[in-house]
């Protein structure tokens, strides 16, 4: 009840004016073990008793107490801390119906390791404790009378880490030795606690540039220019690790364009006209299978589906079949011994005249159904610089 009582009167009359600034640190409950030296050891902590010859020392225990900072860097923070130990108390002459209160008020510093190595996103926020205060230690017996007692000068000294959840809360983990100059006695403590960061953690100072004087109608001005942003990408000069970049490309935090990858999808349409009971290719034609091959040497994965057609002439429904699957594989073997392209990327099929795309009662409409049609399909992935009006699935 009384560190309940003395942390809300320390938060009220302190926090409050600092409440508005960023920065201001509440630590509402920290729970420790407090560890003294006991009677075994050589340097135990023993306290003279006010009414007799005998000396205490007190046992370990449970140490709760509260804290109140403020920010004075990203990563450093001064903060006044209270708490309480609660334990027993035992006499040198192994009389042990003795209750032991320690109460410690102390201003630490909490000095943060990126203080000295440069601030990161990390959420582990590694520090040291350096700080000293006050110690009252009361030992009564089960009467409630005060049977000895020491109010001493501390020292506080400790390793301790704070986990950021976010911008507002964090965990604290921490030990800490403790030195009682006037008793000249070591005491430790392992203590985790809850932080509050009142309206968010300091921000890095950003630098500004030199301060330059330009001369306007020979009048000395003085103008602090900000960190300029030359290629308008939103991200400083100062910073930026590719500079010029065009303005409609996305970039990540060190304006350096963000790559994603994108797939081009191949569909392309060859048509081949025949003469007359004729499988042999025309030159016309030729540049038109040049361009299907090098489209499927630009798509790696594409194939080919060739379809070869015929008129209604001929002896015979089994004549022209054939006639149209010779059609076929000319237009296949070219683009493999020709062009390079692997055969098992080709397939044909024949459809004799049972396909006609005109009418095979005219010259005109039998020379359309003299043909070769081909379908060829593929895709391929590239990675290509983000731009802002792009849509990325």
């Amino acid at each position: 009840m009384k560190l309940n009582k003395i942390a809300l009167a320390l938060f009220a009359v302190t926090a409050a004016p600092l409440a508005a600034n960023a920065g201001v640190t509440i630590s509402p409950l920290l729970l420790g073990y407090h560890y003294s030296e006991g009677a075994d050891d050589d340097q135990a902590e023993l306290l003279q008793s006010n009414q007799d010859d005998n000396s205490f020392y007190k046992e370990d225990g449970l140490y709760t107490g509260a804290a109140l900072g403020i920010e004075l860097t990203p990563s450093t923070q001064f903060q006044v801390e209270y708490g309480v130990s609660n334990t027993d108390a035992i006499g040198q002459d192994g009389s042990d119906s003795f209750d032991a209160e320690q109460e410690m008020i102390s201003g630490n510093f909490l000095i943060g390791t990126e203080e000295f190595t440069g601030y990161t996103d990390n959420a582990l926020k590694p520090y040291v404790l350096v700080g000293a205060g006050r110690s009252k230690l009361d030992i009564e017996n089960r009467a409630g009378d005060r049977v000895a007692n020491s109010t001493d000068t501390i020292g506080n000294l400790g390793l301790g880490a704070m986990y950021r959840i976010n911008d507002a809360l964090s965990l604290r983990g921490e030990a800490r030795a403790i030195h009682n100059f006037d008793n000249n006695w070591w005491e430790g403590m392992a203590l985790a606690g809850l932080e509050v960061v009142l309206g968010g953690h300091l921000a890095p100072t950003v630098a500004v540039p030199p301060m330059q004087e330009p001369v306007v109608d020979n009048t000395p001005v003085v103008v602090v220019e900000a960190d300029l942003d030359s290629d308008g990408d939103g991200v400083p000069d100062s910073i930026d690790a590719c500079p010029g970049t065009p303005m409609n490309v996305v970039v990540d935090e060190r304006g350096c364009p963000v790559p994603v990858d994108i797939t081009d999808e191949l569909k392309m349409e060859l048509r081949v006209f025949f003469d007359n009971d004729k499988s042999a290719i025309k030159n016309q034609y030729k540049p038109e299978i040049a361009k299907v091959a090098e489209k499927m040497r630009e798509y790696p994965n594409s194939t080919a589906r060739v379809e070869g057609h015929a008129s209604k002439t001929g002896p015979s429904a089994r004549y022209n079949q054939r006639l149209s699957e010779a059609r076929a594989v000319a237009v296949k073997s070219m683009l493999t011994n020709e062009f390079g392209i692997a055969p098992n990327r080709l397939s044909t099929v024949g459809y004799g005249y049972d396909n006609p795309i005109a009418s095979n009662d005219t010259e005109e409409g039998r020379a359309m159904n003299r043909r070769v049609y081909a379908i060829i399909t593929g895709d391929k992935t590239m990675t290509v610089e983000q731009t802002k009006d792009m849509v990325v699935q």
